[in-house]
C-alpha cells in the first residue's frame, strides 16, 4: 500500500474546491472528485503496526481530521506501549526540527533544532470496511503536484504549492538558503536544485508550505523541482484544492 483546524491540512491532498477557515482543531475542508465508496481517511502507524482512522468523508465530499492537541503526547504514549513490547534495547526515536528541515546541500540555521517534530503522514482512502481503494489525499493548488507526489517523483511536478502538517514541541526556527547541483541522468545535463527555508514554528500544530516556484525541464521532457520556497503559514490559501489521487 502506498504511502509522503476546525477552520482548516496535512501532509494530505485532492481535487477541491473549499475549504473552511482557519483554527488549530481539525483539518477540514471539500473533496470534489472523491467517490461514493470512499468513506475513511486512514493512515499506517509506525509505532503500533496497525492501519488508524485519522477521519471521515461524507456524502457531500466534506471530509474532517480531528487535530489531537495533545498528539506529542499521545505518540510518546503509544512508543512506551510498543517498547513494552519490544526486545529488549528497543528505543524509538523522535524527529527533530534539524532532521526535519535540514535544507540539502547547505548550512542550516536552527534555533532550539532539538525540539521534537510529529506529522501527520499523507492520508489514504478507504471504504466503510477499511479496505484499501489505493488512493492518497494531497493539499495542493496544483493537481499536478498531486500527482508528482503520488508517483514519489516519477512523474511531472509543475509550479505550485503542497502542505503539510506538524506538530512542534516548542516554538523553533530553521532558515536557510541552499543549492544542490542535480544530474538528471541524460549525460552530463544538471541543474542547480534550490531550496529555501525560512520556518517560524510555533508550539502546536504548524501548517508548513512547500512552494515550487520554480521547475527545470530535461532533454526528455521530464519535469522537476528546481526552486523550493518552505515556511510557516498562519492559515490554508484561497486557492488551496483537496485531490484525491488514486
Amino acid at each position: 500500500m502506498k504511502t509522503q483546524m476546525k477552520k482548516a491540512i496535512v501532509m494530505v491532498t485532492s481535487i477541491l474546491l473549499g475549504i473552511t477557515s482557519y483554527a488549530q482543531e481539525d483539518i477540514s475542508g471539500t473533496i470534489s472528485n472523491h467517490n461514493p465508496d470512499e468513506k475513511l481517511i486512514v493512515s499506517y502507524d509506525m509505532i503500533s503496526r496497525n492501519t488508524e482512522q485519522l477521519g471521515t468523508i461524507y456524502d457531500d465530499g466534506n471530509f474532517n481530521i480531528p487535530l489531537d492537541e495533545n498528539y506529542l503526547t499521545t505518540i510518546k504514549e503509544k512508543a512506551e506501549s510498543a517498547k513494552a513490547k519490544a526486545p529488549e534495547g528497543w528505543e524509538m526515536k523522535f524527529n527533530t526540527v534539524a532532521s526535519t528541515f535540514e535544507c540539502p546541500g547547505g548550512d542550516t540555521q536552527f534555533e532550539n533544532g532539538e525540539a521534537i517534530v510529529a506529522g501527520i503522514p499523507t492520508p489514504e482512502i478507504t471504504n466503510l470496511a477499511g479496505e484499501s481503494v489505493y488512493a492518497m489525499l494531497y493539499a495542493v493548488n496544483n493537481p499536478d503536484i498531486a500527482n508528482w507526489l503520488y508517483s514519489y517523483g516519477q512523474k511531472n511536478s509543475a509550479k505550485g504549492y503542497y502542505l503539510q502538517w506538524f506538530f512542534v514541541e516548542e516554538e523553533a526556527s530553521a532558515k536557510a538558503e541552499c543549492t544542490m547541483p542535480t544530474y538528471t541522468g541524460n549525460d552530463n545535463e544538471n541543474y542547480n536544485n534550490v531550496t529555501i527555508l525560512n520556518l517560524e514554528l510555533q508550539k502546536g500544530w504548524n501548517i508548513i508550505k512547500y512552494d515550487i516556484t520554480e521547475v527545470f525541464t530535461d532533454v526528455n521532457g521530464k519535469i522537476t523541482p528546481s526552486k523550493t520556497e518552505i515556511s510557516r503559514i498562519d492559515s490554508p490559501p484561497d486557492d488551496l484544492q483537496w485531490v484525491i489521487v488514486r
